[in-house]
């Protein structure tokens, strides 16, 4: 049985499935976007937005979006959160910067279903990120969706299959796709200009707790607390588990997800090897004891069909500085600190001389977003490398949780034992 068709228990004493609670809260969704699909987004007709989720990332993008009104000829129509405080400064904001209250509700199929939404901004917890995906697409709406992608692999099989069904343009928000620095080093380390790659190191220390937020303010009557679990459990409410999700494995797959979809994205880019063959992490919570469920620690690696070695690391108690990634070849090595390729450690046949990136510009991630939203071309950061991301991020955390090197099956799309599959 699938993880999102196992029972889960409701509040009402009733039984439902995972799919089954997915299916019934973007049906609202699906009865309204034939509307919302008579009205193409024209070169001179505005575009109409959601905001699902209306944070901290989700003030951020509102900001945004505010910047590019008018160069993008765009709008804020709809606004969801299940914190009522968050909802009422959403909408209070809008109200006041454009004169026109949007529409509020801390349900997302009711914002899915408006025919005055022709895209979403996905800004929740990780274990939502998914499932709204997969209801904006089958409502036919487009989606600028934040990082991680997903909290399982499952999960990702299916967002990626409805994306692709429906045709919908999406933006992952791993923005680096979008820096110019960025884009020159992966033309740069696509040249082949470093010989054989054999290692990449990437990496995201930090020792600021900055997980470690108050709850004191968050009330039961306040938070739509059925929406918030979005079908995982039937736990009661829990102030903690909403504000500091992050800990909880119902709602992320840990520090891979949380912080790898930062660098692991970017050597997957670089290297144009979406997949790995294998991968196995190891992990403890060696120094905060505040009842986490996932690791403050962690070294994850994986094998790749190209012939190289990625390395993921990440500590919560050490944050000396070091570069996010690092490209180890037989002609030297390139880092995303000095932004050069150099012949350290290169071979015999070393780069004469440091050859630092050529400069490209850079993108407003967002902005990206709208034009293809007009367009219909691929985002910097499509669906693909949300998939590919994911699949990175869920393995590691399985393979800790499981004290396993597992393999992911690029056929079926699951994660097995090593041994299980063949490598290829």
């Amino acid at each position: 049985m699938k993880r999102e068709d196992r029972l889960m228990p409701q509040g009402n004493g009733e039984t439902t499935t995972r799919r089954g609670f997915l299916t019934s809260t973007a049906g609202a969704a699906l009865a309204g976007w034939a509307l919302s699909q008579t009205r193409a987004n024209g070169a001179n007709e505005r575009i109409r937005l959601g905001i699902i989720g209306c944070g901290g990332r989700g003030t951020y993008h509102i900001e945004e979006i505010e910047k590019l009104a008018d160069s993008h000829s765009v709008e804020i129509t709809a606004v969801c959160d299940v914190w009522r405080p968050n909802l009422e400064k959403a909408a209070a904001r809008i109200r006041e910067k454009t004169g026109k209250a949007p529409f509020s509700t801390s349900k997302y199929g009711e914002l899915l279903a408006r025919p005055d939404v022709d895209g979403v901004i996905i800004a929740t917890p990780d274990h939502a990120h998914c499932p709204i995906l997969t209801a904006a697409a089958q409502a036919k709406k487009d989606a600028y969706c934040e990082k991680p992608m997903s909290r399982t692999l499952e999960e990702a099989v299916l967002a990626y299959d409805t994306v692709k069904d429906n045709n919908i343009v999406v933006q992952i928000g791993t923005q680096r796709r979008s820096e110019g620095q960025f884009k020159a080093g992966a033309d740069l380390i696509q040249s082949g200009i470093l010989g054989t790659i054999t290692e990449i190191d990437t990496a995201w220390h930090d020792a600021n707790p900055r997980w470690a937020r108050d709850f004191s303010d968050v009330r039961q009557e306040d938070v739509d607390w059925e929406q918030y679990l979005m079908g995982q459990s039937n736990r009661p409410f829990d102030p903690r588990r909403y504000r500091c999700w992050h800990l909880f494995r119902d709602y992320t797959c840990g520090l891979p997800g949380l912080l790898g979809s930062h660098v692991m994205d970017i050597a997957l880019w670089f290297m144009n090897d979406p997949y790995p063959l294998y991968g196995t992490a190891l992990g403890g919570i060696y120094i905060w004891k505040d009842g986490r469920e996932h690791c403050d620690t962690i070294e994850c690696l994986y094998e790749f069909p190209k012939g190289f070695l990625l390395r993921y690391s990440n500590r919560l108690g050490n944050m000396r500085p070091t570069p996010e990634v690092i490209v180890y070849g037989s002609k030297g090595s390139f880092d995303t600190a000095s932004w050069k390729a150099v012949p350290d450690g290169g071979g015999k046949d070393k780069l004469a001389e440091a050859i630092p990136i050529k400069d490209m510009p850079s993108d407003n991630h967002m902005g990206n977003f709208l034009d293809c939203m007009r367009n219909r071309a691929a985002t910097n950061a499509p669906i693909e490398a949300g998939y590919a991301q994911s699949v990175v991020a869920t393995l590691a955390s399985e393979s800790q949780h499981l004290g396993a090197q597992l393999a992911y099956d690029k056929t079926k799309r699951i994660f097995k034992p090593r041994g299980s599959v063949s490598a290829g």
